[in-house]
C-alpha cells in the first residue's frame, strides 16, 4: 500500500499544467487561446484548493518497495486500458533509492510483439533540448551570440532586426507557428510528403499579419526551433544530424539516440494514431522527419533519455554561466508561478525537462533535482490532434513515487 494518497484536486491541477504548455508537440500548435484560458483557470482554482490535501512524502525505502512498484504496474495497466494506449515504456531512476523499469502492452499490433526497454521511438519536442544545447555550445565557443538577430540569416522576416537567438530559444520571438490544424492534418495524413525545413520557414515568414512584437510574451511555437535548427547548420557548417551527434550524443555515450536522416524507425516498435471514424489504430511509424527538423525529429530510447534529462538540467556540456542563464524561466500567459520556459527546457513545479509528440508517439522526459531522480515515459500513440498520451502515465508515476511534486504547482 502507498503510505500517502494525493488529493484529487492536485491531480487535476497537474493535468491542467501539462495541458497549458504544448511542450508535447514535435510539430504542431496547441489548443485555442480559449482552451488555454480554461486550463489556466483550472490550475489557479484547483491548485489553491489543493494546498492542504497532503503534507506527506514517501521515503526512498517505501518509494521503491516491491509492494509499491507492483501497485504501480497495476496502475499503469489500468491507465493503458482506460486511455486505449497500445504500449507504454517507463523508466524511473533515483540513485541511492531505487529504479523502476516497465514495458507493457504491444510494440506491434499486427504481430503482437511486446515492447522492450531498449526499443527506440520518436521523441517529438524533446528534440528541442538537444537543439538548444547545440546552439548554446556554439555560444560557449564564441561562434554565436545570443544577442545575434535573425536578420543575419533570414532578413526577410518581419522584425528580423529585433528578434534574437535568445528570443527563439525562449519562445519569445513573436513568430507565428507554421503548424495549425490544417498543416498538422496534412502532415499526419501524408507523412512522406516532400517538405523541407526551409519550406516551413519560408511559409512562416509569409504570415506577416500574424507576427507579434518580440520579447513581449512567452508563446510556445515550434517554428522557433525549425529556425534554430537551420541556424545551427549555418553557423556550425555541419548538417544538423552530425553536429548533434559529435557535440552531444557521442560525448555522453547515448547509444540509441540519433537525428534521423531517412523515414525509418529502427527496431520493432511501431507508433499508432486512432482513426476517429473507424475506432481502429493506424500505423504511423514511417514518416519524413524533415518537417519536424529541430522542433521534433529525433529518435531515442528510455535509458538514453534518462541520462540526457539529468545532463540537460546539470549543464554537463555547457559553461556554468551559460547553464545558469538557461535555467532562468519566464512564464507564459496563464501558467502558474512555479512553472515557465527557459532556453529549450521547461519547468513544471519541481520538474525540469520537456515533453513531446509526433505522429504515433508521445514522450515525457523530466528531472527532479531535489531527489536527483529522472522519469521518462513513452507511449506509442499520438493521433491527428497530437495530444500527449504519455501525460496520463506520467501522472500515475508521480502519484505513486513522487507525490510531493504534485504539491508544487
Amino acid at each position: 500500500m502507498r503510505p500517502c494518497r494525493v488529493g484529487r484536486l492536485v491531480l487535476v491541477a497537474f493535468i491542467a499544467a501539462l495541458t497549458l504548455w504544448p511542450l508535447l508537440l514535435g510539430c504542431g500548435g496547441g489548443g485555442s487561446s480559449g482552451e488555454q484560458q480554461s486550463s489556466s483557470e483550472t490550475i489557479q482554482q484547483e491548485s489553491q484548493s489543493a494546498q492542504s490535501t497532503t503534507e506527506e512524502t514517501i521515503s526512498g525505502e517505501d518509494r521503491f518497495s516491491v509492494a509499491n512498484l507492483q501497485e504501480l504496474d497495476s496502475t499503469i495497466a489500468g491507465v493503458m486500458q482506460d486511455k486505449n494506449l497500445p504500449g507504454v515504456l517507463v523508466v524511473v531512476s533515483a540513485p541511492g533509492q531505487g529504479e523502476y523499469v516497465s514495458a507493457q502492452g504491444s510494440a506491434n499490433l499486427d504481430t503482437g510483439a511486446e515492447p522492450q526497454t531498449n526499443d527506440r521511438f520518436r521523441i517529438g519536442s524533446v528534440t528541442k533540448t538537444f537543439v538548444a544545447t547545440a546552439i548554446l555550445q556554439l555560444v560557449d565557443q564564441g561562434k554565436l551570440s545570443k544577442s545575434d538577430t535573425l536578420s543575419k540569416w533570414y532578413p526577410d522576416f518581419l522584425n528580423a532586426d529585433e528578434i534574437t537567438i535568445d528570443d527563439l530559444l525562449r519562445m519569445r520571438s513573436g513568430i507565428p507557428d507554421y503548424w495549425d490544424e490544417e498543416t498538422l492534418k496534412q502532415y499526419y495524413d501524408n507523412p512522406l510528403e516532400s517538405v523541407t525545413n526551409e519550406d516551413i520557414i519560408e511559409a512562416t515568414a509569409a504570415k506577416a499579419d500574424q507576427f507579434e512584437p518580440p520579447d513581449q510574451e512567452t508563446k510556445y511555437t515550434d517554428t522557433n526551433y525549425n529556425i534554430l535548427g537551420a541556424i545551427l547548420e549555418k553557423v556550425s557548417g555541419n548538417d544538423i544530424a552530425p553536429q548533434i551527434n559529435q557535440s552531444i550524443i557521442s560525448p555522453l555515450g547515448l547509444e540509441n539516440t540519433f537525428y534521423p536522416t531517412n523515414n525509418e524507425l529502427p527496431g520493432d516498435m511501431h507508433g499508432y494514431g486512432l482513426d476517429p471514424q473507424s475506432g481502429e489504430f493506424e500505423d504511423k511509424t514511417i514518416l519524413n522527419p524533415a518537417p519536424a527538423d529541430g522542433a521534433g525529429a529525433m529518435i531515442s530510447d528510455i535509458s538514453d533519455l534518462g541520462v540526457w534529462a539529468r545532463a540537460v538540467y546539470n549543464g554537463d556540456l555547457l559553461n556554468p554561466e551559460t547553464q545558469q542563464a538557461r535555467l532562468e524561466t519566464q512564464r507564459g500567459e496563464g501558467v502558474s508561478e512555479s512553472s515557465g520556459y527557459g532556453e529549450g527546457i521547461a519547468k513544471l513545479g519541481k520538474l525540469w525537462g520537456h515533453g513531446g509528440t509526433i505522429s504515433g508517439f508521445s514522450t515525457d522526459m523530466w528531472y527532479m533535482p531535489e531527489a536527483d531522480a529522472t522519469i521518462v515515459v513513452s507511449v506509442n500513440r499520438s493521433d491527428e490532434t497530437m495530444d500527449n498520451h504519455s501525460n496520463d502515465v506520467l501522472l500515475a508515476v508521480l502519484t505513486s513515487l513522487f507525490p510531493e511534486t504534485l504539491q508544487s504547482l
